[in-house]
């Protein structure tokens, strides 16, 4: 009984506080209609990860069909014809994410599920892929009054769909501001999604 009344007062507070459960929820706006679609660009000098040290300019293309791919460069694409030297591709999804940590709050997220892994090969002149990748990263984000610039954090790994643990979002995560970019072509570039899919198999 101690342990049904303690349950019951949990329970009351919650309704009562309107706290949602812990873990990511996405939107119900359809994906064509959400303002993050388009093409975005960052660049930095890296402070971790594959490229540290290195100047990286960053294209992410979130597209309306739920597709989204994340070139690195190493020079600056809009004057250079170089191929990005990394690339992955994913799934994507937005909404909201309650922290399991009440004094985080909640946040906007994207939601990433890769499925290939590409590095360019200068000898080749093609792509190494991995591919089987199914962990799903989250990215929180903000977005400008006019849309046109967005505060994307860097990757992190919440806990997989479905299961009962719900992980806080890392302190360490780092904010990048991502600027809008015209859309000529897609960010995919010379290379097709066709060549990219027939290089999998």
């Amino acid at each position: 009984m101690p342990l049904l009344i303690a349950a019951l007062v949990a329970l009351s507070a919650g309704l009562a506080s309107g706290q949602a459960d812990p873990g990511f929820s996405p939107s119900e706006v359809p994906p064509q209609d959400r303002a993050v679609i388009g093409v975005w660009m960052h660049d930095a000098i890296q402070s971790h990860g594959q490229f540290a040290g290195a100047r990286i300019w960053t294209r992410l293309e979130l597209r309306a069909d739920g597709e989204a791919v994340e070139d690195y460069f190493v020079a600056d694409p809009a004057l250079s014809d170089l191929p990005a030297a990394a690339r992955l591709l994913a799934t994507w999804t937005s909404g909201s994410y309650v922290d399991p940590e009440p004094a985080k709050g909640i946040f906007e997220v994207i939601r990433l599920a890769p499925y290939l892994s590409s590095t360019f090969n200068p000898d080749t002149g093609r792509y190494t892929n991995l591919s089987g990748l199914s962990l799903p990263i989250f990215r929180r984000f903000t977005l400008s009054p006019s849309s046109d610039e967005m505060t994307l954090s860097t990757s992190a790994f919440l806990g997989l769909e479905g299961s009962a643990t719900v992980l806080s979002f890392p302190d360490d995560a780092e904010d990048r501001r991502f600027v809008r970019q015209p859309v000529p072509g897609t960010a995919v570039g010379s290379v097709s999604w066709g060549r990219l899919k027939a290089d999998r198999r």
